[in-house]
């Protein structure tokens, strides 16, 4: 029962990391002409929320509980979820490395994203015993939102 808690904290956590990084990355990429600022941009915001999820728990949860210890295993077990997270948030992004126009980058990017997200999706609803495909599609929804609203405000801004 505890692996699976765990699973499902890190799934949740990677819901946000992947919104975060492809949606940054796509602003990014009506603000700038350079693959590489964009696919940074959109590390960047992947590294710090993979960080913040994987250690933010032990740290609040140490700050609050003076007296609790951790294991080494407990930061093993942060740390891997923590680069687990950085190599997911990460695939979205390739595509402005490998791929010349950006516009077919960006569609690329965002169909990446919504795909994990609705894989992790549907992973999520079946530990929490819910509708899969439901549950899936729900969370590769809201991700098109927020690319959406992530467009629409890098166009505010140029």
């Amino acid at each position: 029962m505890e692996l699976e808690n765990k699973i499902k904290e890190i799934i949740f956590g990677l819901f946000g990391s992947i919104i975060a990084s492809f949606g940054v990355s796509l602003g990014a990429s009506f603000l700038t002409t350079s693959h590489w600022t964009i696919l940074l941009s959109g590390l960047i915001v992947g590294v710090a929320s993979s960080f913040a999820n994987a250690f933010g728990p032990l740290i609040s949860s140490s700050q609050m509980q003076s007296r609790q210890t951790y294991s080494t295993q407990d930061f093993q077990q942060a740390a891997g979820s923590s680069l687990l997270t950085l190599i997911i948030v990460g695939l979205p992004l390739v595509s402005y490395v490998l791929i010349d126009g950006l516009g077919l980058a960006r569609i690329i990017s965002v169909i990446t994203g919504l795909v994990l997200l609705f894989i992790f999706g549907v992973h999520q609803a079946q530990l929490e015993r819910k509708s899969p495909l439901g549950y899936g599609f729900t969370m590769a929804l809201v991700g098109l939102i927020c690319a959406w609203l992530f467009y629409y405000l890098a166009i505010l801004f140029k």
